[in-house]
């Protein structure tokens, strides 16, 4: 929902030209555009589904972009064992083989996790997805890059659990990739600062077995980062060299996301 005039609030759901929407498009990340851009006047809005759809009047009018994801249709995978175009288990399909899980959870096409848009440079755009891809557009959205295939190693279709774009450089940006949907628990942490050509690990210390669910920059100071794993809260203090817990009366928990006050920092 989004405040009206009034100060009553509508929901907005972006659509295709046809009138599709709420059902076709998961509506899984909203983002504002950035500072410089609502100082401008623009009133936008950023929402990820399987593509990135970008309004600049609040909601009553959308454009986008094409899909973003892999396409990879999850009917056509098995799940231990068991083809994924099985039904899934219910009294109809009792004494017929059946899936207990149907696509293991998860929509049965790709979607964007994350998206989030340069601080210092309106027009860059990042989207990561539940598939493996990252996307970057410098263009304001007209067009877009997939270059998660540049990352060492490749994402082997992990989901992207953030990306973070810096917030001092418009060709910076941070990933954090979670592979335990595929039994795979280790930490990884990438930076790249060309614009995706490139990426540099900087999982270095974090424990070997924690996957990493975000990762952010300090707003006011760019070696300070920031990562919460499934059992824990880490910073570092030298851009991802090296990492130290913060854990200080903390309970071993999973941090999920990682929010610096605006003004207090």
């Amino acid at each position: 929902p989004m405040p009206a005039p009034d100060g009553a609030y509508v929901l907005i759901c972006p659509t295709y030209a046809d009138g599709r929407g709420r059902g076709a498009v998961p509506k899984q990340v909203i983002r504002f555009l950035n500072d410089p851009a609502r100082r401008a006047g623009l009133r936008g809005v950023i929402a990820g589904g399987n593509r990135v759809f970008i309004s600049m009047d609040r909601g009553d009018t959308w454009s986008m972009s094409g899909d973003l994801t892999k396409q990879v249709d999850r009917n056509t995978r098995s799940i231990m064992g068991l083809a994924g175009d099985l039904p899934g288990c219910s009294r109809n399909t009792r004494g017929r083989p059946c899936i207990l899980s149907k696509n293991d959870g998860v929509s049965a096409y790709g979607t964007i996790t994350t998206v989030t848009q340069s601080p210092v440079q309106a027009s860059v755009l990042w989207a990561g997805t539940d598939d493996g891809n990252v996307q970057v557009s410098r263009d304001g959205g007209a067009t877009w890059t997939e270059v998660g295939a540049n990352i060492p190693g490749g994402t082997k279709e992990y989901y992207i659990s953030r990306v973070e774009a810096s917030w001092f450089d418009a060709g910076t940006a941070y990933v954090s990739v979670d592979g335990h949907r595929s039994n795979d628990l280790r930490p990884y942490v990438y930076v790249t600062r060309d614009y995706g050509r490139t990426w540099q690990d900087i999982a270095s210390n974090l424990p070997q077995y924690g996957n990493v669910n975000t990762v952010r920059q300090d707003p006011k100071n760019r070696s300070l980062l920031y990562a919460g794993t499934e059992f824990g809260f880490f910073v570092s203090i030298d851009e991802g060299r090296s990492w130290k817990p913060f854990m200080n009366n903390l309970a071993t928990v999973r941090i999920d996301d990682v929010m610096v006050h605006p003004r207090e920092n």
